[in-house]
């Protein structure tokens, strides 16, 4: 297993730069190494997108 994907698992992602798109006003982009959804937190900050789980509440992948 590569070192860059143990810093995926514990939240250090990194974005793609060639996967930045703009969707409603909103930059999307996916992480270089483990392909994780994530939008733009603001001042270069990308967190993880938050989905339904199973309809029940909000969650954040990792």
């Amino acid at each position: 297993m590569k070192l860059s994907k143990i810093a995926c698992a514990f939240g250090k992602h990194s974005v793609d730069t060639q996967s930045i798109r703009v969707k409603y006003g909103q930059q999307y982009g996916r992480c270089q190494r483990c392909a994780t959804p994530l939008e733009d937190g603001g001042l270069n900050q990308w967190v993880p997108v938050a989905l339904r789980d199973a309809g029940l509440d909000h969650r954040r992948l990792r």
